[in-house]
């Protein structure tokens, strides 16, 4: 079972946000994401302004106020820091194509899952709202501990929501593990539980 593997997915996204400005082969630490309350939409004539948490972006604080910002230019959004805020400017369709490579993101991930011969996952499916994850496993080598594997997925999918314009308070991410061969729900998590256990 690789662990490392969900943890990777933690990071994906922000670097996704990040234009691939941070190094790839970048880990996320043992520290908790932040909650991603931080992020709120402004939907307006021609464009929409995201507001994204710098911490949920870069959680090792590695990157410059600066790098943020050319990172953003590179990808031809306007982006500014304010403290602990990075507002991106975007059109709504760079803004559709943001929201289509975290599905395609979220897919990849989905699919390497399945290919690690280590693990009991035998496919991965979600919605188009990413709000809901279904993980067919065969039960005869399935073990709860393998609910680590799936952590990427409720960040993937509350980043995704959030740029969507859902509430902060009102995301959530279900993902369930079931039987590959009778559809029996094994264990079931949510992002909302998750994020709960992390402020304890």
């Amino acid at each position: 079972m690789k662990i490392r593997h969900a943890l990777v997915s933690f990071t994906a996204a922000g670097a996704l946000l990040l234009g691939g400005c941070a190094a790839a082969g970048d880990e996320a630490t043992s520290s908790a994401p932040a909650t991603p309350a931080a992020i709120e939409v402004d939907e307006q004539l021609t464009t929409v302004d995201v507001k994204v948490a710098k911490s949920m972006l870069d959680p090792e604080g590695a990157l410059t106020d600066d790098e943020i910002v050319a990172s953003a230019k590179e990808k031809g959004l306007s982006a500014v820091v304010e403290g602990d805020t990075v507002v991106y400017t975007m059109t709504k369709s760079q803004r559709d194509e943001m929201l289509a490579d975290m599905r395609s993101s979220a897919r990849e991930s989905a699919d390497e899952l399945v290919a690690d011969d280590t693990n009991s996952v035998t496919a991965v499916d979600f919605n188009d709202a990413m709000t809901s994850f279904t993980v067919s496993v065969d039960p005869a080598t399935y073990n709860a501990m393998e609910g680590f594997l799936v952590l990427g997925f409720y960040m993937q999918g509350a980043l995704f929501q959030q740029f969507t314009g859902v509430a902060a308070d009102d995301i959530d991410v279900t993902v369930d593990f079931v039987d590959n061969s009778t559809g029996e729900v094994l264990d079931s998590g949510s992002f909302q539980e998750m994020r709960d256990n992390l402020d304890q």
